[in-house]
């Protein structure tokens, strides 16, 4: 597509056999999202040409909707194969697809974002920040080079959770990204006089002053950036935290550390917080 080249048909996906198992619809499945995706960015790129803005940003929405509700198939079908199989090695293939697919989710859901929709993933009651911060966790490629940093206090109410995980992961997605690969990267909690900051904190080469400063820029106010640049750069990540926290009047704010790494500081307003703890629930609950 980048070159002005057509994109050739792809082969249809063979159907299922009549006596299939739990991994023969997996397969299904995810060739459906396969396909869904090679349809979004092929139908994506003709309505950047094409089309007016209107229209561009509800066909994004759509396209991000159909990936989105494939992908939740995927991970329901890998949590009931996960309760089936005893075999370890399988059981830890199992769980890589899974968390590869909790991703592919995060991504459906950046396009969704950019199109100004809201989540469709909900909770009625407050959730522990314990669970919000390890959901985040859950949701990187290189989650075991982060560390929690107790304690971890507090909750948060339902309607936001959804929006505080994506944009919690996106920011430790960017920490361990930009950071070596050997180093680890901090999360903690602490509550303020605004309510409770949180802070990703990465041992990396930091970034040049005026960079900072371009970032901050684009956190505090989405709508100065150019989407279609972004987009052509592959660089979402902090535009979608920005239109996140707007959404719930949240502060984000990077800075640099006394290791000469980056730290991303968020502070969830008094109103986001829940109730006693003991009253909460666990995400997907």
């Amino acid at each position: 597509l980048r070159a002005g080249e057509p994109v050739g048909p792809r082969r249809p996906s063979p159907p299922p056999a009549p006596d299939g198992d739990a991994f023969d619809l997996l397969a299904q499945e995810m060739g459906r999202a396969q396909d869904a995706a090679v349809t979004a960015v092929v139908q994506a790129s003709q309505l950047f040409s094409s089309t007016g803005n209107e229209q561009k940003v509800e066909v994004f929405v759509n396209l991000a909707r159909r990936l989105q509700s494939l992908v939740h198939r995927e991970i329901q079908i890998l949590d009931e194969l996960e309760h089936e199989v005893e075999d370890p090695d399988l059981l830890k293939g199992l769980f890589h697809v899974d968390h590869l697919a909790t991703r592919i989710r995060r991504h459906a859901e950046n396009l969704a974002v950019l199109g100004g929709a809201v989540s469709r993933r909900q909770w009625s009651n407050p959730v522990t920040m314990t669970e919000v911060l390890r959901s985040a966790i859950a949701e990187v490629e290189q989650y075991p080079r982060v560390k929690l940093v107790p304690p971890m206090d507090g909750t948060l109410r339902g309607h936001a959770v959804a929006d505080v995980i994506h944009l919690l992961a996106e920011l430790v997605e960017n920490a361990t990204v930009f950071s070596a690969p050997h180093t680890q990267v901090l999360l903690r909690v602490q509550r303020v006089t605004a309510g409770l900051a949180l802070e990703v904190e990465d041992r990396g080469l930091g970034m040049p002053d005026h960079e900072q400063n371009r970032m901050n820029a684009l956190l505090s106010d989405p709508d100065q950036v150019n989407v279609a640049h972004l987009l052509q750069d592959g660089r979402i990540g902090l535009f979608v935290v920005s239109a996140l926290a707007r959404r719930h009047g949240i502060a984000v704010r990077l800075q640099s550390n006394i290791y000469g790494g980056t730290q991303a500081v968020l502070v969830l307003p008094q109103t986001l917080l829940g109730a006693d703890p003991d009253a909460a629930t666990a995400p997907g609950a």
